[in-house]
């Protein structure tokens, strides 16, 4: 929230004031002071003592002087800057004096032969290897005093079955099971007694991973937004292993290391929280490694740089009750309930540091990328859509923008304020509250899919004057479509729908749907006028309540771990519709590149598979292939093109500025409007657009159908995946 930077100064105020009271300061009495007091060394080993001097006496000389030169000697003495190094010579003790005009510091001195105090093995284990595999282990004896002792070890495994292991540290797993690899070393402690560590081994079977594998990243250059003193997310890259044609990502364990330009670690999640203290732009790299489950010496690594681009940073917070349910942004309040997110983007809140005003703001642009706390609530904003201020302006506007909560927790999302300058912001809601669970009875549970009405909805014969007929409103978000297959349906206009006998309406109720928007959650109202025989009507309200997944039904690969949190929805929504299917019957595998014949033939389905009656000119078809029939449809229709006149590349994979230009010819197929007002200026990377793709990505950016990599980058040229495919089409199915 917005007091949270605040509240991190003055802690770091406290924190340097109590630094600074805890350094002793030189009293007027002791002119000459020591940095150490007591020392312990072994014999051989030196260190350098330090004497400073009070102001009175910085110009007298200092006398040093070992009580037992036998036990420790000094040397190198050097009076401008106060210094000399000891020397251990042998077992005793002696007493270091500095003496400055008639002032004594000393440092007592023990000399002690030096002991060992850990073993440390590389690598540190636990760790997996297949049967037959070799793995080298070095150890290192560490001893008190840091001395290069003795490194003398000797190794064991307590299951010569599972592994042995020579003398040298060389282990060889020799069937499956587990073992435990000692190193004990020579010397011992300060006790006498000897010191080990263990390395953990678990030995497999061969398992999917193997030296011809190859790691690939969904980018490696990421160009993308900050704001200062905002809080920022950023998300390691898709990782994606595949062993020639088949993806093996599963069989390994992803680690990661986020670093800053000056390589120091910044963290080793999936995703880094960033807070720019200064207008200058960042350099983040994240560095993904993966390692084999079944073989820890396979490792394979790769790296994402990060540009960040800081603008003036601004920070809006609300509080908000599950209780209260939905609120637009005009309405939803700060924590003293004075100002709306849109007054505190006007106006500030009087700390121009976090929350300062927005100089002649016209609209906000959401990064649905940014995202955090998604199970707290729901934004109904789409991710690169533009939300104007004023009501005057065609388009989307931020007063519409409403929050869902869904459970007690902070909901973050970040933006971008376009004025008379940029502003990089973050928008956060604090929920209070138990979790409200839809009231049984009441709401109508729905999910991506949607709810189909049936005529026991409303006609109950038992009734005196039963429900003959009723009259649809307009849904608070989603849409009402008649006779929906295929992921679409007829747009419902204020058509009459009886609920038993077709003279009371145009269409029976049961042909209509309802169907939520990609990407909502949440309560839904529907108001609806209720006919009843008598002809008596009756103003109503249905509610019904969307609930999103963070994994699939049907496929066990699409997981909160893998893509499920954005892309559950989206891909049982294709598959609930028969636009897709799996590569098994229980595997989507949601991170391989979309080929050609594989998108034509799911809008292909989604067209409602046509009959073909005519042949093609393209040779590289197999006239018995599943996508056959859709290829020809497609190239006919004009929604899609042959590589060249004789060719249609059907494994070729789809680029996203291919994918948002054959969405863009199949929506004029339809009958869609097409129409575009906007441009793709906000992308830094809307020059390596195709000319023959710029309308059509700017048609699918504008109805938020394709969003940005970043909040800066289009990234045209890179391939779609399955599941990203998957999402695109179920937003512009449900727009």
């Amino acid at each position: 929230m917005k007091k949270t930077l605040n509240r991190s100064l003055s802690l770091l105020l406290a924190l340097v004031l109590a630094v600074s009271l805890a350094v002793p300061a030189l009293a007027a009495d002791e002119p000459v002071t020591l940095d150490q007091t007591k020392l312990s060394l072994s014999p051989k080993q030196s260190v350098v003592l330090h004497a400073t001097r009070s102001s009175e006496y910085q110009d007298q000389r200092i006398t040093w002087k070992s009580s037992d030169t036998s036990v420790a000697t000094l040397s190198d003495q050097d009076h401008k800057k106060g210094n000399v190094t000891i020397t251990a010579k042998k077992k005793g003790t002696t007493a270091i004096t500095a003496s400055v005009g008639g002032y004594l510091a000393v440092c007592n001195v023990t000399v002690e032969d030096d002991y060992v105090t850990d073993v440390t093995i590389t690598p540190a284990g636990p760790e997996t290897l297949p049967v037959g595999k070799t793995r080298q282990l070095e150890a290192e004896v560490v001893y008190a005093h840091g001395t290069q002792g003795d490194q003398t070890v000797t190794w064991t495994t307590d299951n010569p079955k599972v592994a042995t292991v020579t003398q040298k540290g060389l282990v060889t797993a020799v069937s499956e099971g587990t073992a435990e690899i000692v190193a004990l070393s020579k010397e011992g402690s300060k006790n006498g007694t000897p010191v080990m560590e263990t390395y953990q081994l678990t030995v497999t079977k061969q398992g999917a991973s193997s030296a011809d594998d190859v790691l690939s990243l969904s980018a490696t250059t990421v160009t993308t937004s900050g704001g200062q003193y905002v809080d920022t997310v950023l998300k390691a890259p898709v990782v994606t292993i595949r062993s020639g044609a088949t993806d093996v990502t599963d069989a390994y364990t992803l680690s990661y290391r986020w670093t800053d330009s000056a390589q120091k670690e910044l963290g080793t999640q999936d995703t880094q929280l960033i807070q720019p203290v200064t207008l200058s732009d960042l350099t983040v790299t994240c560095t993904v490694t993966a390692t084999s489950k079944t073989d820890s010496t396979q490792v394979l690594t790769g790296s994402c740089r990060y540009g960040v681009k800081v603008y003036p940073g601004t920070t809006v917070g609300a509080a908000h009750a599950l209780t209260k349910g939905s609120v637009t942004l005009d309405k939803l309040m700060d924590l003293e309930g004075k100002q709306s997110i849109l007054d505190q983007l006007l106006q500030g809140d009087g700390d121009s540091l976090l929350t300062p005003a927005i100089p002649g703001l016209t609209h906000v642009v959401f990064d649905m990328n940014s995202v955090t706390g998604a199970a707290v609530g729901t934004l109904s904003a789409r991710g690169e859509v533009e939300y104007y201020l004023s009501r005057e302006a065609d388009g989307n506007h931020l007063a519409d923008v409403s929050f869902t909560p869904l459970q007690a927790g902070t909901y973050g999302i970040n933006f971008l304020a376009y004025g008379d300058q940029v502003y990089y912001g973050r928008l956060e809601v604090v929920v209070s509250g138990q979790a409200v669970e839809p009231p049984d009875g009441e709401d109508i549970p729905c999910d991506c899919t949607g709810y189909t009405f049936t005529g026991s909805d409303f006609f109950h014969s038992g009734d005196a004057d039963p429900v003959a007929a009723v009259l649809f409103g307009k849904p608070s978000a989603g849409q009402l479509l008649r006779d929906l297959a295929h992921g679409s349906g007829v747009a419902e206009e204020g058509a009459r729908y009886y609920t038993n006998a077709a003279s009371n309406g145009e269409y029976h109720v049961s042909t209509l749907s309802y169907l939520p928007n990609a990407g909502f959650s949440g309560r839904v109202t529907l108001p609806v006028t209720l006919i009843t025989q008598s002809g008596k009507q009756v103003e109503d309200t249905l509610s019904f309540y969307v609930t999103s997944k963070t994994h699939s039904e049907q496929f066990t690969d699409v997981t909160e771990t893998t893509v499920g949190l954005w892309a559950a929805d989206a891909v049982d929504f294709a598959y609930h519709f028969g636009l897709v299917s799996g590569v098994e019957e229980t595997k989507f595998a949601p991170n391989s590149p979309m080929t050609r014949a594989q998108l034509v033939t799911v809008l292909y389905r989604a067209a409602g598979s046509p009959e073909v009656t005519v042949t093609t000119n393209f040779e590289d078809l197999d006239v018995g292939a599943y996508y056959y029939n859709a290829v020809v449809w497609g190239n006919v229709m004009g929604v899609v093109n042959g590589t060249s006149d004789t060719t249609f590349s059907p494994n070729a994979y789809v680029t996203r500025e291919q994918l948002a230009t054959i969405l863009y010819r199949y929506a004029d197929t339809m009958g869609d409007n097409v129409a575009v007002s906007g441009n793709l200026n906000a992308y830094t990377d809307k020059d390596k657009v195709g000319s023959y793709a710029v309308t059509p990505m700017t048609w699918a950016v504008e109805h938020g159908i394709i969003t940005g990599t970043t909040g800066t980058t289009l990234s045209p040229k890179s391939t779609t995946t399955r599941a990203q495919v998957a999402v695109m089409l179920h937003r512009y199915l449900t727009d």
